[in-house]
């Protein structure tokens, strides 16, 4: 019993805590934003019209105006080297480059740049024989002669799940993007299409 409870304990604690470090963040993130350019902002704006004193949503739409330009700079050759340069300085810091590499690791997953992310959503019998589950291919390994499919299967939050090196015939692959499978799983399934499509 108390085994249980503290697994439970522990399981909660894992899914809670990535939500509230992520929200937290982002709050951090356009809050310090919206002290930074609401004065400059809204200096130009008192001028334009003297009764506007605060313009809301100044560190929202800065900060997508950001993350847009971090993307153009990041798809560019001297933007990747860069970032590449800037990676490895990180990776040399102690502590912090265990924090910094598995988030990184975790968000690589899901980059539509990036060529070790989730290859293609597939479905697979899990847990048992006649369940199933949606999956994300990662790799494809050899062994012995074999073909087989490295799924990771999200069993309780996004980030959390199981992987199952498994032959390829046992693999169905769905016509669905990586986005919309997540969308799936993160709303416990209430966004799932009518039908499944193989591809």
């Amino acid at each position: 019993m108390n085994k249980n409870l503290k697994t439970t304990f522990l399981t909660g604690l894992f899914v809670i805590i990535p939500l509230v470090v992520s929200v937290a963040l982002l709050v951090w993130f356009f809050q310090t934003l919206d002290h930074l350019f609401s004065p400059l902002i809204g200096g130009v704006a008192h001028m334009i019209a003297p009764d506007i004193a605060h313009i809301p949503g100044v560190g929202i739409l800065a900060g997508l105006v950001i993350i847009l330009l971090v993307g153009f700079f990041a798809r560019n050759v001297v933007g990747e080297r860069i970032l590449a340069a800037l990676d490895n300085f990180i990776n040399r810091i102690p502590w912090y480059r265990t924090i910094y590499s598995t988030v990184k690791q975790l968000t690589d997953a899901f980059s539509p740049n990036n060529a070790r992310s989730f290859k293609e959503v597939v479905l697979v019998d899990y847990p048992m024989e006649g369940s199933q589950a949606i999956g994300f291919r990662t790799a494809t390994v050899e062994r012995e002669g074999r073909m087989l499919a490295v799924v990771f299967v999200p069993t309780n939050h996004i980030y959390f799940g199981d992987l199952l090196f498994l032959p390829e015939e046992r693999v169905v692959r769905l016509d669905m993007p990586v986005e919309q499978a997540v969308r799936i799983i993160v709303s416990v399934g209430i966004g799932s299409p009518s039908r499944f499509f193989s591809s």
